[in-house]
């Protein structure tokens, strides 16, 4: 699904990424007359201890990210207010 990042965090303590943005396949499929607010959120979570999942995550980023950076995690942080497709797989799932 496409997604407009604003924002991403990292727990290194933890190993996760986690991704926010916008789903803009909600937002542009539907009705334009209709308010979107919380509907179109969406949050990616990457459990960095799966291989699967690093490497998923460093081959979006290598894509999308063309600053100059040193590590994952400054891509990490660079992906704030690019617009790019994520899996719907690492969509995280409600808690509780």
């Amino acid at each position: 699904m496409y997604c407009d990042i604003n924002n991403v965090t990292y727990n290194s303590k933890k190993n996760l990424a986690i991704i926010e943005g916008i789903d803009l396949d909600t937002v542009l499929l539907n009705s334009w007359s209709q308010e979107f607010s919380d509907q179109a959120e969406v949050t990616f979570q990457f459990d960095l201890t799966q291989k699967g999942q690093r490497i998923y995550l460093y081959k979006l980023l290598k894509n999308v990210v063309k600053e100059d950076c040193k590590s994952m995690e400054e891509m990490l942080m660079a992906l704030t207010g690019k617009i790019t497709n994520i899996s719907a797989n690492f969509i995280a799932k409600a808690e509780g």
